[in-house]
């Protein structure tokens, strides 16, 4: 009984702080004021020419970023705001993913192949590019590399465990009803069908031919130079540079300068960052905990495997991601 009224209190007295933080970042946040300088400029300088910095953190999935994943809607966001905002030239994106899943990624890309029409975008790669990570860098006008980076891996996969074996060795049964002969394709309480392999086959070449010719369009390259340098195949940065997946080995410091030199800004063209609203992180922080459940970070096989148990995913070979499909 003490229990309960403690958890009805607690979850009063968070939803009562949510509400009075909300209250007050709509009086001191704005859409003018979103942006503050990042180098180079004050925040009261945003109405001359400047470009934005925009990161690409974590895994990508739909819906809304997390502090450790990467949500399309948040970044699709972001960069309509941006679109809009005329003395914004240019975008650098810093990139650290291992990838994600495919309409995600396939949104993130498009949008950026939309705004490289009046925007100039120059993408930093951080340890991570790869996969999901370089399908949306591959939008950029010019990607620059750390020596070290982890990139490519230009593939996609698709994985289910399966436990029959065991489910047999204990007398396990597992009694599925379904309306539709494929509705339980890899299911992981049977084996697959031979024809449930031709189509998830299917699936995954089309999906691949996709991603190949997304990239090829991207670096203005042909489909066949993309084919080969791909299958999955990872790289170094400095390997990535001698197979022109990436223009160049850099960081922010490269990145911007080439940026500034797109959108012919004489100099180092400012750079602007969005603020982070520490409420929100600390908000987010205690509801997680109340739950009784951490922040999602890239090492949680929960995070996939609760919210993305059915869906196509863009992930290096090396990374095991359970019911990905």
């Amino acid at each position: 009984m003490e229990r309960n009224k403690l958890l009805l209190f607690l979850t009063f007295f968070f939803a009562i702080s949510a509400s009075f933080i909300g209250i007050i970042n709509i009086g001191l946040y704005s859409t003018s004021n979103k942006y503050s300088a990042s180098s180079g400029s004050s925040f009261f300088q945003a109405a001359q020419v400047s470009a934005v910095l925009v990161r690409i953190e974590g895994e990508i999935h739909s819906g809304r970023s997390t502090y450790s994943s990467v949500g399309s809607e948040t970044i699709l966001t972001k960069l309509r705001e941006i679109e809009k905002m005329p003395n914004v030239k240019g975008i650098l994106i810093e990139i650290n993913s291992p990838g994600g899943t495919v309409a995600a990624s396939q949104e993130i890309y498009n949008e950026l192949m939309h705004l490289r029409k009046t925007k100039k975008i120059v993408v930093s790669m951080k340890d991570l590019a790869a996969s999901g990570g370089y399908y949306i860098a591959s939008a950029a006008d010019s990607i620059f590399a750390e020596s070290g980076t982890i990139t490519g891996s230009i593939g996609v996969i698709a994985m289910s465990p399966n436990i029959k074996g065991l489910m047999d060795r204990y007398g396990v049964e597992m009694r599925t009803f379904k309306a539709g002969k494929y509705k339980d394709s890899l299911s992981p309480f049977r084996d697959s069908t031979d024809e449930e392999i031709v189509l998830i086959n299917k699936m995954l070449k089309d999906t691949y031919t996709r991603f190949i010719e997304d990239i090829a369009k991207g670096r203005n390259r042909t489909v066949a130079s993309i084919e080969e340098l791909a299958e999955g195949k990872i790289y170094s940065g400095d390997d990535a540079f001698r197979n022109k997946l990436v223009d160049d080995i850099g960081g922010r410091r490269e990145a911007l300068v080439k940026l500034s030199e797109l959108c012919q800004y004489e100099g180092e063209i400012p750079l602007l960052e969005e603020k982070e609203d520490p409420f929100d992180r600390i908000l987010s922080s205690i509801s997680g905990k109340a739950m009784g459940v951490g922040l999602l970070d890239s090492s949680s096989s929960n995070f996939w495997q609760n919210n993305y148990s059915r869906v196509l995913v863009i992930l290096p070979s090396a990374v095991k991601i359970s019911g990905s499909l």
